[in-house]
Order: structure tokens, then sequence, then C-alpha cells
């Protein structure tokens, strides 16, 4: 047999014969890793088709309010327009009325979106009368709140007996911004956090909750007056009925509770199901104070976020990132 010297280059016959072995070898193992990509691919396809399947139907499935039999007011904040034309994502920002009704099949429903967080605007007393019957267990849904007594809130419409809830109100949303810093520290650094989705509530879903959903919705850039007709739905989306579950708000007044004493003197018997409009009597929004409030007072929304709230500018960049695509 012909031999050759280590080191030295073999004969080219010897070398290319080789070369066509390793050649076929690499050609095997590419056409086998081919094969199984091939067939991997499908499924892959198939799993990411499917999710997205599901997260298209489960986003047809409202328009805004969420299809809920026991729910109150519970809507997705998502869907409008910026002043920059850019649009705020869907299924991710949600408001609500207390969340005390929600039947089985509701929190099946609303496990699909995979919730994180609710922020609850209410005082001790409200979460007390009314619990949230969603959150903690089984749901994965963590509940923040910031605690405090509706008396303080309430200020100078704290008497039970005053019974003049229309012509206070302007005062009570004036006195808004200042009165939930607490609690909207404890919101916007939810959203900050990522822990998306989340709901923010109170009891009806329309004054604390009203003026937190306006707020973000300003920050993102929504123009106002589309804030304003926003705010305004929560008088055709609201089911008194539902939230207050099945309480006797009379023995809880009894029993002390302030927060149904307050019921008891502004609707005479606690059990109205018809929402009040959410205008003054010469036919102003409500929130337009509480607006005004922010712009006289911080600066407008964005002045408010930094100067009451304590975000810098790198957050509020965060939250545009984040929530406008």
């Amino acid at each position: 047999m012909m031999g050759f010297a280590w080191g030295a280059k073999p004969p080219f016959f010897i070398r290319n014969n080789v070369m066509r072995v390793k050649f076929r070898a690499c050609r095997g193992w590419a056409v086998l890793i081919a094969v199984v990509i091939s067939l991997s691919a499908p499924i892959y396809a198939i799993s990411a088709s499917a999710d997205l399947a599901a997260s298209s139907e489960l986003d047809r499935s409202y328009r805004r309010l969420l299809p809920l039999e026991g729910g109150s007011n519970f809507r997705d904040m998502g869907g409008y327009l910026t002043e920059t034309g850019q649009r705020v994502k869907r299924g991710l920002l949600f408001r609500s009325g207390a969340m005390v009704s929600l039947t089985d099949a509701d929190k099946a429903y609303l496990a699909q979106f995979g919730f994180k967080r609710v922020v609850d605007l209410r005082s001790l007393e409200e979460r007390e009368l009314y619990p949230n019957t969603w959150v903690g267990g089984d749901s994965g849904v963590t509940l923040i709140a910031h605690d405090y007594q509706m008396e303080d809130m309430m200020g100078d419409m704290s008497d039970p007996n005053a019974r003049k809830l229309a012509s206070d109100m302007g005062h009570f949303y004036r006195r808004l911004p200042e009165s939930l810093i607490p609690q909207l520290k404890l919101y916007f650094q939810t959203l900050l956090s990522g822990e998306v989705p989340v709901a923010v509530n109170c009891s009806a879903g329309q004054d604390r909750t009203g003026f937190t959903g306006a707020l973000v919705l300003r920050a993102l850039g929504v123009p106002r007056q589309m804030v304003v007709e926003d705010y305004l739905l929560s008088t055709d989306f609201r089911r008194p009925e539902f939230e207050r579950g099945k309480v006797d708000i009379k023995a809880a007044a009894e029993s002390g509770n302030f927060f149904a004493k307050m019921m008891l003197a502004y609707s005479g018997q606690g059990t109205s199901d018809r929402p009040n409009p959410l205008i003054t009597p010469d036919g102003v929004a409500l929130i337009e104070i509480a607006l005004d409030e922010l712009d006289a007072k911080w600066g407008g929304p964005e002045g408010y976020l930094k100067l009451g709230l304590g975000l810098k500018d790198n957050d509020i960049a965060k939250l545009k990132a984040d929530f406008l695509e």
C-alpha cells in the first residue's frame, strides 16, 4: 500500500474522497436536522396559532364592558386613540365597581385574562361590608389596598344626616386628587412593576375609580373629551344591585358601619338600583371638576404624577411604552 509521510498532505484523490465522505456525512446530518425541524415546526405553529386564536376570541368577547353575570361596570380602558395617533392596549387596564357578586362563570371567564392584581380604592368600612369574592386563593389575583376611614375622605360631607349629596359632589371631586394620593401611588406602582392585567375599583366604579381611569388615560395621551365620555359610561354600565350583594345595609348601619350609615342617609334606603347621572345641576360632568383641579394646582396630569405621586420622567415614558401601541 502506498504510504505517505506524517504531516504531509495525502494525494489528491484520497483528499477528494475524504472530502466527499465528510460532505455526505454533513449532508446527512443536515437532512436529518431539516426533517426534525420540518416535523416539529407545525407543532409550534399550531400551538402559537391556538394561543393567538384563544387571545383573539377573548378579545372579541367584549367591546368595552365585560360580559359578566354578576359584575358591575367592569370594563376595559384600552382601545382609545391618543393625541399622537397611538392606541391604548386592550386587555391590560381594567376598572370596575365592587366585586361582591361575581359568579363561578364570571371567575372562570376572568381567569382567561391572567389578572395579576386588583387595586381596591375603597375604605376599610366598605371592604368589610362588601368583601371582594374573587381575589386570593386559587385565583392568582392579589388585592392591593390602602387602609383609611371613609369619614376622613368625605370631609365636610361626612355627616350621615346631611342628605345633600348632589350639591356636595363638586366639592368631593375637587378633593379627589389630594385625598386619593396614597391609593394612586399603589396603583401606579403596580403599573410600573408590570403586574398586569390589573383592575382598579371602588364601590360603584365611577367616582374614585372614575378619577383614576381619567388620570391614567390622560397621562397616556387620550384627549380630554374622550376621557370625559369614557367616564360618563358608568351611568350606563353600573348594576348597583350587584355592587352590594346580599348585605342588609340597615343592619350594617345599626351595627356602626359608617359607610352603611352614609348610604342610608343619602339614598333613603341604601338600595337604589338606578345610578345617578354623573353631572352637576347645570350639566357639567363631575370629572371635569377634578381635571380642572389637576390643571390649576398640579399643572395637569403629568404634573400631578410627578409632584403628587413622585413619578419621574422615565416612569411616565415607561407607562407609555408599556400601555400604548
